[in-house]
């Protein structure tokens, strides 16, 4: 038996998963961000290892799988935001190598909007959009040629993020604050949850850092819920987010020369979620400006995505749809993680 390990790590949280061959899943861990542009390689590393850990370690207690059993027989791949050159997949790979119990056969490290892709289409071409605590559109046509929009990160990118909208609903209070901006729900739902007092409070969590990025990024949560009850300068922070990921995934569209009359678009994320006023605004705009766009679910989890592509490492004569159910079934007793 040969096993797969796919790792997902965002600017949030990282996941880790053990599949066999058959795409049966064994063990799933949890860790930290590890985006080692903005947390640097060790603590990148320190969340992949935590969330690798766990993965092994629910697999040995349920199926009894030894460590041993591994050796010459685990392909790994890990999709990490902020590995989107080949500069940073080159120093990630000692990193990621660095933190598992043996020596992979195979070991490939890519972006997060990849293995997301491969997840959400079941390794076919489409594109993907992930909101979470960055933002990026990916895509892959039916030669294979690829193109992105976005993912440049928090200080010159991330646009429609939940670090963006959470940034902009902070700053929303400031000017409520200052009698430059209009009333917001905003200022008591936020100082509310991060249990501040004064306005001042808020510019020193941020500036002397307890408030980080992804406490910032799930600050976005509170934007959506008050969207939807009404509040005027929420639902302007959403309908702009949205402007900002539909135009990332036209600018995909545009370079891959995409024509055909239906193309997969899947959106994932914590933000991004069926039903939500964000979802339901991308799909509304997409529908106006670019009617051959079908948005959809993802097929898997992002996750999962990176089985998928482990398996072309194998030698294996399981059929790749055995595969896809397989996984697909792991999904049902458990909701699928966001990115």
């Amino acid at each position: 038996m040969q096993y797969i390990l796919g790792i997902d790590g965002g600017g949030s949280k990282t996941t880790a998963i053990l599949a066999d061959e058959r795409g049966n899943v064994l063990g799933e861990g949890r860790g930290g961000a590890s985006n080692y542009q903005t947390i640097g390689l060790e603590s990148a590393g320190r969340a992949i290892k935590c969330a690798v850990t766990a993965a092994l370690q629910q697999a040995g207690e349920s199926s009894s799988l030894a460590l041993d059993e591994l050796e010459g027989k685990l392909v790994v791949v890990a999709g990490l935001a902020g590995a989107d050159r080949p500069s940073d997949r080159e120093r990630l790979r000692p990193v990621v190598a660095g933190q598992l119990p043996c020596k992979p056969a195979h070991l490939r490290v890519e972006h997060d909007a990849r293995v997301a892709l491969a997840a959400a289409t079941g390794g076919k071409p489409g594109i993907i959009l992930i909101a979470g605590t960055g933002s990026i559109a990916f895509g892959i046509d039916a030669s294979g040629r690829e193109v992105r929009a976005g993912g440049w990160g928090p200080i010159l990118g991330d646009e429609g993020s939940g670090y963006s909208i959470g940034k902009a609903a902070l700053t929303a209070i400031l000017w409520e604050y200052d009698g430059r901006g209009k009333p917001t729900s905003l200022t008591r739902k936020i100082t509310s949850r991060l249990e501040v007092n004064d306005i001042d409070e808020i510019v020193t969590r941020v500036y002397q850092g307890p408030l980080q990025r992804p406490e910032i990024a799930r600050l976005a949560e509170i934007v959506l819920e008050e969207a939807a009850a009404g509040d005027e300068i929420s639902r302007y922070l959403i309908t702009d987010a949205a402007e900002h990921l539909v135009k990332q995934i036209a600018a995909v569209l545009i370079r891959l020369e995409w024509h055909q009359q239906s193309i997969p678009v899947a959106g994932v994320g914590g933000l991004l979620r069926p039903g939500n006023l964000l979802w339901e605004t991308i799909a509304g705009m997409l529908n106006r400006a670019h009617p051959q766009v079908s948005f959809a679910s993802p097929m898997l989890p992002p996750e999962l995505g990176a089985i998928l592509l482990g398996r072309q490492a194998l030698d294996t004569s399981i059929p790749y749809e055995e595969l896809i159910a397989n996984l697909s079934s792991s999904t049902k007793d458990n909701s699928p993680p966001t990115a």
